[in-house]
């Protein structure tokens, strides 16, 4: 594929294929079956170094200990304002700069509070360090008995207000151009405690100490809670044009809602059994997915095994499965029988890194085009070999 190829114009508002597009997308969320299949096609490029711009003209890229002030969303977000997708590499240009992303084939574009900061990590008092362009949260210095008691109260939490405030300066500089998402690097309740306690000794609590765990869940539940509450009250809807004055929300995965719409995960259920997860962890996850009109809830497939306790979660929309690295043999055909157990019930966002477009061709003839978004990713040399106008690889923004 030519680096230019498969650029379009930007698409006004008032357009057709928006409109379809649109109608597509809420047919997705609503677990239609018909004109539900959505796909794109892109560059895998995790962990895409960041720079945070500074307003004397200097940019932050290590800090032992990165802080609210560090974090300019005004200074980021002219940086954004001058992204041009056409005078970009292919991984970039496909990547984003966690902060907005042009439309990539059936996704839209959308921006959101910067998606490199472990946002609730932070608010709940954990350390967050920034090296080389990535940015980690450490485990919460203090006693975490000392968190339980004082519970959660974020309104004057600096971690909260900047939230809050890249929510405001997305949404008037750049939400026309790009939807606005409340929805970036929230984390899942057993994410929260594993980042609080430090993933060893959360492992073992959960064996050891579970009612201890579960006071810990449920202060990080309310404030996972509390910050999607405050998000939609600053946000306001994408209108689309066209005679139609229904508002739409984009998730963090490009596809706009027709309500407002929650993205949680449970990354550490991979290292815990089924059961474990869903007698101890499942319950709280239960009110973040109840908290919105829509919800969609994100596993890798090393954690696919507590598939069948979300399948039967009859509030949840979606189902994401991040599937890196690609499997071969017996474990490729258990996924994707998972994969068929999960759109039997629920609209599933399939993100595959794969090693060749014909394994892509020939895992999607292993699935149903119904309510399926696929989302193809390759390595920058598999993908700059691809042919030219292959379905989904279009990149495109709002006018």
């Amino acid at each position: 594929m030519q680096e230019d190829a498969g650029i379009a114009a930007d698409m006004v508002v008032d357009n057709d294929r928006l409109r379809s597009l649109l109608a597509r997308h809420e047919a997705f969320w609503n677990r239609a079956t018909g004109n539900s299949f959505l796909r794109s096609v892109g560059v895998f490029a995790p962990s895409v170094p960041v720079a945070l711009p500074q307003r004397d003209g200097s940019v932050v890229t290590r800090a032992e200990r990165l802080t609210p002030d560090m974090v300019d969303p005004v200074a980021l977000i002219e940086q954004a304002e001058n992204w041009d997708p056409q005078r970009l590499d292919a991984t970039l240009r496909v990547q984003g700069q966690y902060l907005i992303s042009v439309g990539l084939g059936d996704q839209m574009p959308s921006s959101c509070p910067l998606g490199k900061i472990p946002w609730i990590e932070a608010m709940l008092g954990c350390p967050l360090k920034m090296t080389e362009g990535q940015i980690w949260n450490e485990h919460y210095p203090g006693d975490p008995e000392e968190m339980i008691r004082r519970g959660v109260n974020l309104t004057h939490n600096p971690w909260f207000q900047l939230y809050l405030e890249f929510l405001r300066q997305l949404q008037s500089r750049l939400g026309t151009r790009y939807p606005v998402s409340a929805n970036t690097l929230l984390r899942g309740t057993s994410d929260l405690a594993a980042a609080v306690m430090g993933v060893q000794k959360a492992c073992l609590a959960w064996i050891d100490r579970p009612a201890f765990m579960a006071r810990l869940m449920r202060v990080c539940t309310d404030a996972l809670l509390m910050v999607v509450e405050a998000g939609y009250q600053v946000l306001e809807p994408y209108v689309s044009a066209g005679g139609t004055d229904k508002g739409y929300y984009p998730s963090i995965y490009a596809l706009l809602a027709p309500g407002p719409v929650v993205s949680t995960q449970a990354d550490h259920s991979s290292l815990i059994s089924p059961a474990m997860y869903a007698e101890q962890i499942l319950p709280y996850d239960l009110e973040v997915i109840r908290s919105c009109p829509y919800s969609v809830f994100h596993l890798h497939n090393c954690g696919l095994h507590v598939a069948p306790s979300l399948i039967e979660v009859p509030e949840l929309d979606v189902i994401e499965v991040m599937v890196d690295p690609y499997p071969v043999g017996e474990r490729k055909q258990y996924e994707i029988e998972v994969l068929r157990t999960i759109l039997a019930k629920k609209s599933l966002i399939l993100d595959v890194s794969l090693p060749s477009l014909e394994e892509g061709e020939w895992l999607l003839t292993q699935l149903p085009r119904q309510r399926l978004c696929f989302n193809a990713r390759f390595d920058p040399e598999t993908f700059a070999r691809l042919p030219v106008g292959l379905p989904g690889s279009e990149v495109w923004s709002l006018g």
